[in-house]
């Protein structure tokens, strides 16, 4: 299995209900096909370098996970059938993974970030 990173920019003007289901929509689409959703980041709204189908806004999600090559292939094919996508770009990150390990990693690096942070607020 490999692991990939999407990052894909949702219209702006869409309501809170509407981004999370476009983002819960591309998610599915990677289990459904037998990946695993490693973290997804939601940026929030930021100015496009450029401007991409009339918007100079957009707003960015990031997806870590990990899949076979077939899942990237229709992740990528849905997110450009979606008319709320305005541009996404797909990077393959690492060739062969182990899915369990990378998410114990993860999990194991948002432990210690987080205790990290609660010593900050203790000290502070």
């Amino acid at each position: 299995m490999r692991r990939y990173e999407v990052i894909y920019i949702i219209n702006p003007n869409l309501d809170a209900e509407s981004l999370s289901e476009v983002v819960d929509k591309f998610s599915d689409i990677i289990t459904k096909l037998k990946g695993y959703v490693v973290k997804i980041n939601q940026w929030g709204k930021k100015k496009l370098a450029y401007e991409v189908k009339q918007f100079d806004k957009g707003y960015y999600v990031e997806c870590d996970f990990c899949g076979v090559p077939a899942t990237v292939n229709e992740l990528e094919r849905n997110l450009k059938l979606d008319d709320r996508v305005l541009q996404y770009i797909t990077v393959k990150v690492d060739e062969n993974v182990d899915p369990d390990e990378v998410m114990s990693r993860e999990q194991q690096q948002d432990t210690v970030a987080e205790e990290g942070h609660d010593q900050v607020l203790e000290e502070g």
